[in-house]
């Protein structure tokens, strides 16, 4: 990270929570579920806090997920599903698919991006009027060690993080996030990024000075929360 990156602290919503959570857990090993699981709880969290009613009892939040279409069946990192117009059928109100790029930005950013794009899509299948939600958390040290054996002892290139992540997120602040129910079923309703600093051992640190995405950017945690709940009540009534 260059000494131009900076470090603060703000009040415990998702993103620094997430971060206390890596904390607790130096060393995961980004491939499991865990991760996932707690920051698509705390992001649920966050969504009740700005608006009450979806703790309703009517609404049955679950990460870890099966949503299934006429055609496929995709597993999704968090499902808040409710009921469709059919009395005792639930469908996706909103859902949820969290991603990492811890290292070797330039490849995982296009694919995130793809993934992204492809849980949407699905989503959307199973019922269009869902709201499809992607958040990304970028890594921006240099110095991350990844925990699988096969990377032990493995040579590290050195790069501008800064530059990278700047890049990483003037990407996916390129994809249209979808507002209107005959927009196209491949874009997110919400975006978020997160950005954070973690070298895979010692303690991680949130990153909210830019290149993190600013509290205008459309792809801020805030504006994320913030569309969530307006489409939901647009939508859901």
């Amino acid at each position: 990270m260059s000494a131009t990156t900076q470090l603060t602290r703000e009040p415990m919503t998702a993103p620094l929570a997430f971060v206390e959570w890596i904390n607790q857990n130096l060393g995961f090993n980004p491939r499991a579920g865990k991760y996932s699981v707690a920051l698509s709880m705390l992001v649920f969290d966050d969504l009740v806090g700005a608006q009450p009613r979806l703790a309703s009892p009517l609404l049955k939040p679950k990460p870890d997920a099966d949503v299934t279409t006429l055609s496929a069946t995709r597993n999704i990192d968090f499902v808040l599903w409710g009921p469709r117009d059919t009395p005792g059928e639930l469908v996706p109100h909103i859902a949820v698919e969290n991603k990492l790029i811890l290292a070797a930005h330039g490849k995982a950013r296009k694919n995130r991006l793809g993934d992204i794009i492809a849980f949407a899509n699905h989503v959307h299948n199973a019922d269009r009027k869902a709201i499809a939600c992607g958040l990304i958390g970028i890594n921006i040290s240099p110095d991350y060690a990844n925990p699988d054996p096969f990377a032990a002892g493995m040579t590290r290139h050195r790069f501008a993080m800064d530059k990278v992540v700047a890049d990483t997120v003037a990407i996916y602040a390129k994809l249209p996030q979808r507002t209107a129910l005959e927009e196209p079923y491949d874009r997110p309703e919400a975006f978020g990024v997160i950005v954070f600093s973690y070298d895979g051992k010692k303690k991680a640190q949130l990153v909210t000075a830019a290149p993190a995405p600013q509290p205008d950017s459309p792809l801020s945690y805030d504006t994320f929360i913030r569309r969530i709940v307006e489409l939901y009540g647009q939508r859901r009534g």
